[in-house]
């Protein structure tokens, strides 16, 4: 009973972080399964099953006031959902350290930035780099590149997207969280499968931890929208920041 709780826990606070910052979870559910006894393939198959319980509570509460364009969505999501299954299958097959190396270098550059960011600009958008009008060419790129490091390294991919989305497709914060809540739902539900015909699910983890993500993806995203873009802008930048130290801790500690 108490393993059950503390499952629940973990998935309540991690789906609360996922879903408040856009980044499904994953940065904080797979090192607190590894702590927890998990082998590493488990616990990033069993925190995926998380991230996707996550993102299809947290669409429902993103979309009440959130918008963004459905074309992007489905440009993003056609190239992210094959890729995350693709890096699911590729687990156990390649070594990992130097794709998460050079990840979250990226990342923690791309966090720091976030973390500085001054007043929004104009109609209410974040400074970036806007790429004229084809912005659906990039979200599949992003897309893609976030698929397969979410689905090799077990995180919601959101710590890729939502980077792109604010600083490459010059989206709106809030519109770029709900957006990438929204396009780690199919990609988590391929990884999802992968794992499951792998056998590497512990369901007897995996369903409580979903249970709370259930509650933590339901609060994340009504906390969200009440926060202003530049306050949200620094809590988001904080948890990518964390999520990056913590895969190159993660490598340093393994060499």
């Amino acid at each position: 009973m108490i393993d059950l709780v503390v499952y629940f826990l973990v998935g309540m606070v991690a789906a609360f972080l996922g879903s408040l910052s856009g980044t499904g979870g994953g940065f904080m559910a797979v090192p607190a399964l590894y702590y927890l006894g998990l082998p590493p393939p488990s616990a990033i198959a069993t925190s995926k099953f998380m991230v996707f319980i996550n993102s299809i509570v947290s669409i429902y509460a993103y979309l009440r006031d959130a918008r963004f364009s459905p074309k992007l969505y489905f440009s993003v999501a056609a190239s992210m959902t094959p890729m995350a299954y693709l890096g699911a299958y590729l687990v156990a097959v390649i070594p990992q350290r130097l794709l998460v190396v050079i990840v979250s270098t990226i990342l923690l550059v791309g966090s720091l930035r976030l973390l500085l960011m001054g007043d929004a600009g104009r109609n209410g958008r974040s400074r970036g780099f806007a790429l004229g009008r084809r912005p659906h060419i990039l979200g599949a790129a992003s897309g893609g590149a976030a698929g397969l490091i979410a689905g090799l390294t077990g995180l919601g991919g959101g710590i890729v997207t939502v980077p792109a989305f604010i600083y490459l497709m010059n989206l709106e914060i809030h519109s770029s969280v709900s957006l990438s809540m929204a396009c780690i739902a199919p990609s988590s539900f391929s990884s999802v499968i992968r794992h499951a015909v792998d056998g590497i699910i512990l369901w007897d983890v995996a369903v409580p931890l979903g249970a709370g993500a259930v509650l933590g993806g339901w609060i994340g995203p009504k906390i969200s929208l009440r926060l202003s873009e530049r306050m949200l802008g620094k809590m988001v930048g904080a948890l990518i920041a964390a999520a990056a130290l913590r895969m190159l801790i993660q490598v340093i500690l393994e060499i």
